[in-house]
């Protein structure tokens, strides 16, 4: 056989076998890249489902907050209490009216494309505005103490439960001559012995005898400016500088002093101003 002959026939050999290789790998090549990407989409299915519960957690918890302004709100509003400052609630309704870089309460389906920088916005939205309502509710809290505080400082329990004998203001005197004198509080009758209770929290100022008001009680009611007396007692059973609730025993009544039998003289003062009683009796 010539030399060019086999040459031609090796040569045609050759290629048959290089294009049976390459055609064999292209195909392996093939297969493989379907099995990789074919992963690769269950991972990227498995990332999305993920980034969606994640979304749908910070949704859920942004409607929480949303229901925590709402409380917020309606707590404020049912105690009474001013805001010193602006509120969560205020704040967060006038950011609300701003256009949201990411809209938050946006519903993401599986087939949407959802990327991590949209999660990580809600979640760090939801993070600074749940700090932003922790702090507030405890302010909130703060503020509720305070004012319940307030209300128990107000002298508006009466100290004993007998009816008005005796006005405040102008009055005839009661030990007689017909003389016109000024009744610095009220008289409330009560038997010789019978208990007298703190008309709100305070401090005792005073416990000793005074005069014509007889063996006298004063407690002053600081954080809300009242002070008040009883007078005419037959004992005290407080100390100065004890701290005494609305409603406590702090004496028992008598006729001690000026008096033209038991009762008791009760005195309210507001900020160094005589006050009628009635004014702040419940």
């Amino acid at each position: 056989m010539p030399f060019w002959l086999v040459v031609c026939f090796s040569l045609i050999v050759f290629i048959l076998i290089a294009g049976c290789s390459w055609s064999y790998y292209s195909a392996w090549k093939a297969r493989s890249d379907q099995r990789e990407l074919a992963k690769l989409r269950k991972v990227n299915q498995q990332h999305q489902e993920e980034l969606v519960s994640l979304r749908q957690d910070a949704v859920e918890a942004k409607t929480y907050l949303e229901e925590v302004r709402g409380l917020d709100q309606r707590v404020r509003e049912k105690v009474g209490i001013e805001e010193k400052t602006k509120s969560y609630s205020s704040r967060s309704a006038s950011t609300s009216t701003k256009t949201p870089r990411y809209y938050f309460w946006k519903s993401y389906s599986k087939e949407e494309l959802l990327t991590p920088l949209d999660v990580s916005q809600s979640i760090a939205e939801v993070s600074s505005e749940s700090v932003e309502a922790r702090q507030t509710l405890k302010s909130l809290e703060k503020d509720i103490d305070a004012h319940f505080a307030y209300l128990a400082s107000l002298p508006d329990h009466w100290p004993v439960n007998g009816r008005m004998t005796s006005p405040f203001g102008n009055r005839k005197s009661p030990f007689g001559g017909g003389s016109i004198e000024f009744h610095d509080g009220i008289d409330l009758a009560a038997d010789y012995g019978e208990p007298v209770s703190a008309a709100a929290d305070g401090v005792v100022v005073y416990t000793g005898y005074r005069g014509g008001y007889g063996r006298t009680v004063i407690i002053s009611h600081s954080l809300s400016g009242y002070k008040t007396s009883y007078c005419h007692l037959s004992k005290s059973l407080v100390k100065h500088g004890e701290r005494v609730s609305k409603g406590q025993k702090i004496a028992l009544a008598g006729s001690t002093g000026r008096s033209t039998g038991p009762h008791l003289h009760f005195i309210v003062e507001k900020d160094g101003v005589l006050l009628d009683p009635l004014s702040i009796l419940n």
